[in-house]
């Protein structure tokens, strides 16, 4: 148990190595506490717990979609639904449907003077006007089939961002509509006021922020990277933010769309007339308009957003990214701080600085779809799947809590010191933590167990996982302390090794040394422990390379070996001692020890014939305090030592005709005989067959012919082999 710490991260918890030592376990990246159950606080990028902004449902819209936001008088909030209705929402959070307009989706509402309020309903190309009875009626019908956005002017006037085709629409109080500016694409997707009487334009599918002054002229401010600016909102020094979303096919013509002169364009509530031939025209110059989205930011969902910054100099900047949420919606908050609603998950970011952000709010709808500045300071947001209403803000939450993930140290595991970093402010923090031997924290484990203070130790019992809970709590002034790093010790109980498997390593190999080439005959592969053996084939082979679990061995005459599998469950580093003992005997003698290799071999030639066991001692000594080590041990099975040749006896030659006959017998005191051959004057071997036809046992009586070579005496020589290699020769002479 080394008290040197290592440093691992949340992420590194669950794959590290298991070794009995002081880890650190800590978390301080947003990535780390993003995996965790965070409520009520808020996350920056640079990993910064704080209170997050209130998050209070206003009402449920009992209905799938809330696509646009208004406030109304008295505190009452608006709220343009998906079927074609337009709620009321007082500020007790009563929900009416204020007004019903029919199939399509309220996708813009604008408050007018006096109480009114417009509401465009698509794919109809209808703008309604709806009195403070909640009494609509039809103000304006436009060629364009889509409205996105609705701006009102104080007298009245309405400026409308269309789809298909994309236009900005000036509609005056009688319900007159005009092309205030031809985008030359298939929508204008968002529209906002800019400074000194100016407009700003977001369009699909080019993607391009525009600037469009009081002469209804267009210049392009920004080509953004994404097919569909989804968002715009302007600050009071003229900054322009833009959401954009989707991945933007190539332009097949240049992006700046050309200015378009103001046109008068017939309501045709009111008129019921055909429309000018300058419309026509413009109209046929037109390229022919994409087909529009089923709904709301759809083509955008495949390919994240952007979020951009252009200063009032019209320099541009990317502030934020991300390759899977979809902004839908943008807002400044009280503080000018820029807001964004997405979809995907429904989080709400603060985007703070180009460099960094902060998640308030991870909704359980999942999509915000709109925001609205509330009375009192506050963000109204609306969402979808289902269809709510909600306000962040302005006040901050009074607590907020984190529930870490999981922590698996990975066995049975001692619990150290806890503490944490950050600014209490003049509130508080309180951790807590608990344990448990299974991976749910909810399948009984330990209550949890308040940290006395920052840097003392863990009272939950000691266990395998474990889990910490910080509570933040606001100052009497409301606010709000930072939790930026939690560190808990830890140091898993050391575990005694286990041997799995004692294997001795086929006779007469010996294991390389290591950094020593392999010699290029007589080698054997091993299988991995516990597969079969690989037969010696005769003659020299070349060696095989090693593989996962295999390992090669060089031939050396009268050497054996031992190899194990084993391991440690805190993953110990560990060192063997191989003890040796003979049949009869009563000690065990040691062969090695300190070692800290998996295998072993010996020249066994030191030792006399016979039977004998070896056992294996496994020490994980080398990561643990004296005293401390914990050993395991296992026997091997019984294996023979036989360095002594066979005996070759009652050897006799005679000549027969024009062969010689010759007979001998061979026997071997441990092991079955291999093979037999026989030489004539110093020529070729000749295998001899035993007389039982196969090789099979330590004796065999072998007669072989041989044709009788030219001359009158003859040296006649004979070899014999067991199983180990141990040969013995011997001659006779036949005159």
């Amino acid at each position: 148990m080394k008290p040197i710490p290592v440093w691992i991260s949340a992420a590194a918890a669950v794959c590290a190595a298991y070794a009995v030592e002081t880890k650190l376990w800590k978390q301080s990246e947003a990535a780390d506490f993003e995996k965790g159950k965070i409520e009520r606080l808020a996350l920056s990028s640079d990993g910064r717990l704080t209170l997050a902004p209130a998050w209070k449902r206003v009402a449920d819209a009992e209905t799938s979609f809330v696509w646009s936001l208004v406030a109304a008088p008295g505190g009452a909030v608006l709220a343009g639904s998906g079927d074609g209705k337009v709620l009321r929402i007082d500020a007790q959070g009563r929900r009416q449907v204020f007004a019903d307009l029919g199939s399509g989706s309220v996708h813009a509402l604008a408050a007018g003077p006096g109480g009114t309020v417009y509401a465009a309903l698509s794919p109809e190309g209808k703008i309604f006007r709806i009195g403070a009875d909640g009494k609509a009626a039809l103000h304006a019908q436009i060629e364009p089939r889509y409205v996105w956005a609705l701006i009102a002017e104080a007298d009245g006037t309405l400026y409308a961002a269309a789809g298909d085709p994309g236009q900005v629409l000036r509609i005056a109080p009688d319900g007159t509509a005009k092309v205030f500016f031809d985008a030359g694409e298939s929508h204008v997707r968002s529209l906002a006021r800019g400074p000194q009487g100016t407009w700003i334009a977001g369009t699909e599918p080019g993607g391009v922020v525009l600037r469009i002054d009081t002469k209804g002229q267009g210049f392009v401010l920004h080509q953004t990277a994404k097919r569909e600016v989804t968002a715009l909102v302007v600050a009071a020094n003229g900054t322009v933010y833009a959401a954009a979303s989707g991945a933007r096919r190539p332009p097949t013509a240049p992006p700046a769309p050309p200015a378009a002169p103001a046109q008068s364009v017939q309501a045709q509530a009111a008129a019921g007339q055909p429309q000018p031939q300058p419309q026509a025209q413009a109209q046929a110059q037109r390229a022919p308009a994409a087909a529009p989205p089923p709904a709301i930011g759809v083509a955008a969902q495949a390919a994240g957003s952007d979020i951009y910054r252009i200063a009032p100099d019209g320099e541009p900047r990317l502030m934020w990214t991300n390759a899977a949420a979809v902004v839908y919606a943008l807002a400044l908050d009280a503080q000018g701080a820029l807001i964004a609603g997405t979809g995907g998950e429904g989080v709400v970011y603060r985007i703070d600085t180009p460099n960094s952000y902060t998640t308030l709010v991870k909704a359980a709808p999942e999509q915000v779809t709109a925001l609205a500045a509330a009375p009192g300071g506050g963000v109204l947001a609306a969402t979808a799947n289902p269809g709510m209403v909600f306000q962040l803000g302005p006040q901050s939450e009074k607590s907020g809590t984190i529930e870490s993930e999981v922590l698996d140290a990975g066995a049975f595991t001692y619990w150290g010191r806890l503490r944490h970093e950050g600014e209490l402010n003049g509130g508080r923090i309180r951790i807590e933590t608990r344990s448990g031997n299974v991976e749910d924290p909810n399948r009984n484990w330990s209550a949890w167990q308040e940290v006395p203070a920052a840097g003392e130790r863990i009272a939950s019992p000691p266990a395998r996982f474990l889990q910490y809970r910080a509570v933040l709590e606001a100052a009497p002034a409301g606010a709000s302390p930072q939790l930026r790093l939690v560190e808990a010790a830890y140091q898993a109980k050391n575990l005694a090794p286990v041997i799995e498997k004692i294997e001795i390593t086929p006779f007469n190999y010996r294991f390389p040394a290591a950094g020593t080439a392999l010699t290029a005959s007589k080698n054997l592969t091993l299988p991995g422990l516990g597969q079969p053996a690989q037969r010696r084939q005769p003659g020299a082979a070349q060696p095989a390379a090693t593989e996962s679990g295999s390992v090669t061995m060089n031939y050396e005459k009268g050497w054996t070996g031992v190899r194990w599998r084993a391991l440690d469950p805190n993953n110990d580093g560990l060192e063997a001692r191989i003890e040796i003992r003979g049949e009869g005997e009563r000690e065990w003698k040691l062969l090695k020890d300190g070692l800290k290799e998996s295998r072993y071999s010996w020249d066994s030639t030191a030792f006399a014939d016979g039977r004998y066991r070896l056992r294996v001692t496994l020490s994980d000594k080398p990561d643990n305090y004296p005293g401390r080590e914990l050993t395991a041990q296992m026997e091997s099975e019984d294996f023979l030592i036989d360095n002594t040749p066979p005996e070759i006896s009652e050897l006799s030659a005679r000549a027969e005709g024009s062969r010689i006959v010759v007979r001998f017998r061979v026997k071997d005191a441990l092991s079955a005989l291999q093979y037999a051959e026989v030489s004539v004057n110093g020529g070729d071997w000749v295998d001899a067959e035993p007389t039982t036809r196969i090789t099979d046992s330590p004796e065999h009586s072998y007669e072989i012919s041989i044709a009788k070579p030219a001359g009158s005496e003859y040296a006649i020589a004979v070899r014999a082999a067991d199983e180990r290699d141990n040969v013995a020769v011997r001659k006779v002479l036949l005159r």
